[in-house]
């Protein structure tokens, strides 16, 4: 199936609503545990001098997620949407782990110009992370170029997006699936995200042709896509 881009940001207050009210508990928790069993295998421990990057945070449900994983490690949330800012720092304050996010901050910003900021500075980044992030960017040199300057050699990068379908049948059928869990709009955002999604081949082509090789990609399932690694 041809890749269809689709808009960089959710701006639109309805769709940011949609996606927010929706439950994506059990493959957030998943994420996060992956990354746990990832950091664990190599050895990694993280602390008060440690910074976490969320790259497109949405709502912020994986950023709060892993300020109360590691909470004594800084954890930043960034999203290019003011819609879905105002909707993560909404949802912080009335949160009832509020008390353990206070290691927790949010910032807007497209990433595209997160480099030209001086606000991660202060700490080196050693974990940054994005769930669902790369199918919204519709040139992988913008999305790639940001993680390298995000990124020193110790930086660990984890990103997890879906996984475009062989074709529109099988596009079809998982929108169909959507459907009996959540609403029309977040189904025809979900749709969207598919066909905007890229394949193994196109992300390991991309990797092995931009002098990446320090980066793995591998098949989560059939749905989704992992990139981890160092850049």
């Amino acid at each position: 199936m041809e890749r269809i881009p689709e808009p960089e940001l959710m701006v639109k207050k309805e769709q940011v609503i949609s996606y927010d009210e929706a439950d994506f508990s059990e493959g957030e928790v998943n994420l996060i545990n992956q990354i746990n069993h990832y950091l664990l295998k190599k050895n990694i421990s993280l602390s008060e001098k440690d910074l976490i990057v969320d790259l497109g945070c949405g709502p912020g449900n994986i950023s709060e997620k892993l300020a109360i994983k590691w909470p004594d490690a800084e954890v930043v949330g960034i999203d290019g949407s003011k819609e879905m800012i105002l909707r993560a720092e909404h949802n912080k304050e009335i949160s009832p782990n509020q008390k353990k996010l206070k290691n927790l901050r949010y910032i807007l910003s497209d990433i595209k110009d997160i480099k030209l900021n001086n606000f991660l500075l202060k700490k080196k980044i050693t974990l940054l992370v994005s769930n669902s992030l790369i199918h919204h960017i519709i040139n992988l040199d913008d999305f790639f170029n940001v993680i390298r300057s995000l990124s020193n050699n110790m930086t660990i990068n984890f990103h997890k997006d879906l996984k475009r379908p062989l074709n529109e049948k099988s596009a079809l059928e998982l929108k169909a699936k959507c459907s009996h869990k959540y609403n029309e709009i977040l189904t025809s955002d979900y749709y969207a995200s598919l066909r905007a999604s890229y394949t193994l081949k196109e992300l390991k082509d991309y990797i092995l042709k931009n002098d990446l090789s320090s980066l793995e990609v591998f098949e989560d399932g059939d749905k989704y896509l992992i990139v981890y690694g160092n850049v």
